[in-house]
């Protein structure tokens, strides 16, 4: 109930990506069932109406509503003209998820390190990655957070006081799924592995001669050395170890300083944090305290040496580049959580549970396939279908009039018998334009007793608890409530429309 999500980098999207990453989170959003509220007082009637989420004159996309999960959570805002995000409470489901998809958009597009987190605790679930493929039509992969290093480094810098992390702090094998752990080894891993768990490990037996390991070895025992022998002036020498990883490949190409020249040879192949993290272990001071000191101005153009065989390495490659496989919006609102269900009413006992379908989403129907309804979907529709054309035969040809009212009344009933119904603005001003259209009228009629029939399944709707999101749903996504609410989204999608009922 409490949830809280953040994506823990910059947010910062490039200016010439703007444009194409506004476009992709409100496809995101709007897939995902967020919406907007919107309220119209007519004749008396206030009526709360629901659109798809869209960037107002302010250059602010503020939402805080679900549609399939039906419920309310603090605003969330996209901000088109700097390309930030905000958001508050999250729940526990698609309101949630799509947020956190959101936030893995930004993983996507932000060329800097940066993770998706709920409550704190990173996300490394490759669903939310599927689903934006699915939804965007693209191939994005898990590389980027491949960039081990940089991720682990962020991770900790980030944090206010990098002095107090343990071991245990940092989630490594949480940030890759687990299918792809044979991808995470390399020296980027190895040197995570050395900077969480020290390099107690490395002896000089244990290891083939030109293998990483062998070679952060021979640079530990390097320092060692040259840091220790003169015991009077530890500090200094520590000094010049700090030095020597600030200077540019050229400037340390010609330190002859005895028992430095060496450390500065291996500075050319290893990474400057190498040196850092051993000389930190050493003189058991904590890395990251010194990192933090150092990082901004450490070098980068060490040349190293490939440590595997060009086969492994390539596998590597091919696992990292991957495209993540597409999930649909179905599979990806599939959820298998026992906690849905918790303490459904003895009344439903021996029903089937409420489980997200296509059928949910008749209101994103269109011909493209994206969107697949059940037969029993079909077969309900066209019942639907009949039933609205002997209404339409028995209302007379001649000018129509006064169904506005009506409907309004209708919809006030619904939304206060089966709870959280709304109609879509569109659609709903669609209808009021067509106060003379015997075709309304004849839908308005239909809704009427689509209201009626059901509120012996929907009158569950009773049992909710004083939170819903609490409140099995069984109970909230009751047969009756849901058939009420689909009717309405398919009256809101002209081309579903049209094809069932004609108009």
């Amino acid at each position: 109930m409490g949830t809280f999500g953040t994506y823990t980098g910059k947010m910062l999207i490039p200016e010439d990506k703007r444009e194409e990453f506004t476009t992709d989170i409100l496809k995101i959003l709007n897939y995902g069932g967020m919406m907007q509220f919107e309220k119209a007082v007519i004749c008396g009637h206030e009526i709360i109406l629901l659109k798809p989420i869209e960037v107002g004159q302010d250059g602010k996309a503020v939402f805080c509503y679900n549609y399939f999960e039906d419920n309310i959570w603090e605003d969330a805002c996209y901000n088109a003209d700097s390309g930030g995000f905000f958001s508050g409470k999250l729940g526990g489901r698609e309101f949630c998820d799509v947020v956190t998809a959101v936030h893995f958009l930004y993983e996507l597009y932000d060329s800097g390190a940066g993770f998706s987190q709920i409550d704190g605790e990173v996300i490394g679930a490759e669903i939310y990655t599927g689903w934006i493929n699915h939804v965007l039509g693209k191939a994005f992969s898990m590389k980027k957070r491949f960039r081990l290093w940089e991720h682990f480094e962020h991770y900790f810098l980030e944090r206010s006081n990098p002095g107090y992390q343990t071991a245990e702090d940092y989630p490594l094998m949480e940030t890759i799924p687990f299918h792809m752990y044979r991808a995470m080894g390399g020296t980027e891993f190895s040197d995570i592995c050395y900077v969480m768990e020290g390099t107690d490990s490395l002896q000089e037996k244990e290891h083939e001669e030109g293998s990483y390991p062998k070679t952060v070895y021979r640079c530990k025992k390097l320092l060692e050395q040259y840091l220790t022998e003169d015991r009077n002036n530890e500090n200094k020498r520590t000094e010049k170890i700090w030095e020597l990883v600030k200077l540019n490949r050229c400037s340390r190409e010609k330190i002859q300083e005895d028992g430095l020249f060496e450390i500065a040879q291996m500075s050319l192949e290893l990474p400057a944090r190498v040196l850092v993290y051993l000389t930190a272990e050493i003189r058991k001071y904590d890395f990251w305290t010194v990192w933090k000191e150092l990082y901004t101005d450490i070098y980068r153009d060490e040349i190293m040496r490939q440590y595997v065989s060009s086969e492994l390495a390539e596998m590597r490659k091919r696992e990292i580049e991957k495209p993540v496989p597409p999930v649909t919006t179905a599979e990806f609102f599939a959820y298998d959580d026992p906690l849905l269900f918790w303490d459904t009413p003895k009344e439903l006992e021996g029903q089937p549970d409420y489980r997200f379908s296509d059928d949910d989403r008749t209101f994103w129907w269109d011909e493209t396939g994206e969107v697949n309804l059940s037969e029993g979907m079909d077969t309900w529709l066209k019942n639907l279908a009949g039933q609205y054309h002997q209404l339409l035969e028995m209302i007379p040809k001649e000018k129509q009039g006064g169904f506005q009212e009506e409907m309004l009344l209708l919809l006030e009933e619904a939304d206060k018998y089966y709870k959280r119904i709304y109609a879509f603005t569109d659609m709903f001003y669609e209808f009021l334009q067509n106060g003379t259209d015997r075709r309304y009228a004849a839908a308005v009629r239909l809704f009427k007793n689509l209201v009626e029939e059901n509120k012996a399944s929907g009158s569950i709707i009773e049992k909710m608890k004083p939170w819903w999101e609490i409140t099995s749903r069984n109970v909230t996504h009751n047969q009756g409530r849901m058939a009420v609410k689909r009717y309405l989204s398919v009256m809101a999608n002209r081309k579903l429309r049209k094809k069932y009922f004609g108009f």
